[in-house]
Parts: C-alpha cells; structure tokens; sequence
C-alpha cells in the first residue's frame, strides 16, 4: 500500500469492518498510522490511534493474516 500511496500518512486499520476501497476506515477501526515518502514507510513514525477498540458494534479486532502471521513469529 505504501508503493501505491506515495507520500502523506497510511492508516493501519483491523479488517473486522473493511472500508470501501480509497476511503479511510472508521477511527474505531485504525489502529496505528505511519508516514510514506516515496512510496517507503519512514522508520519510527508510526503513531498509534487513540480512538482504536479492541471491542466495537461491529464485533471484535480482527487482523489481517499477514499481521497475525508477524505477531505469531514475534511472539514465539
């Protein structure tokens, strides 16, 4: 995503309630942002969102594989 981007901020949402594509998540959803120069996310500018919940109306947070499968080899 941040190749297609290019530059400004990339928000990193859970996917229990996708948005539509090109439209930014519900803030409940986004859990973190970071910022794109180039196409590259800088090192050290992810900022988390105050507003994500674990726990919301459309059910619980949810990630995507490629982040579950990251925190699994994190966490082992």
């Amino acid at each position: 995503l941040a190749k297609h981007q290019k530059q400004g901020w990339l928000h990193i949402s859970d996917e229990r309630n996708p948005p539509p594509w090109g439209r930014i998540p519900l803030p409940e959803d986004i859990f973190g942002s970071v910022n794109v120069v180039d196409g590259e996310i800088i090192e050290g500018s992810y900022q988390r969102m105050l507003t994500h919940r674990i726990v919301s109306s459309n059910g619980l947070f949810k990630l995507s594989e490629p982040f579950h499968q990251k925190l699994l080899q994190v966490l082992k």
